[in-house]
């Protein structure tokens, strides 16, 4: 681990100090974490991918969606 100096407002060191003491851990502790958070881990985030993951269990529906076949629930029907 790295020492490293910066220069914050009074009033943020003294939230800072304040979240810690509450939390029960050190402030350096608190300032790491909110680092963490802002910006994140070096490894790229996972990817997420819904198109074409899930199957409905029909074969029929973009035929009924064309001819009107149950496509609209009925509270929608005229």
């Amino acid at each position: 681990m790295q020492r490293m100096m910066f220069q914050a407002d009074e009033a943020l060191l003294a939230r800072a100090r304040r979240r810690a003491t509450d939390r029960g851990v050190s402030v350096a502790q608190v300032i790491r974490e909110a680092l963490e958070r802002e910006l994140g881990s070096d490894a790229p985030a996972p990817e997420v991918r819904s198109t074409g993951a899930f199957r409905s269990g029909r074969g029929d529906l973009a035929r009924r969606a064309s001819d009107g076949t149950d496509y609209e629930p009925p509270p929608f029907r005229s």
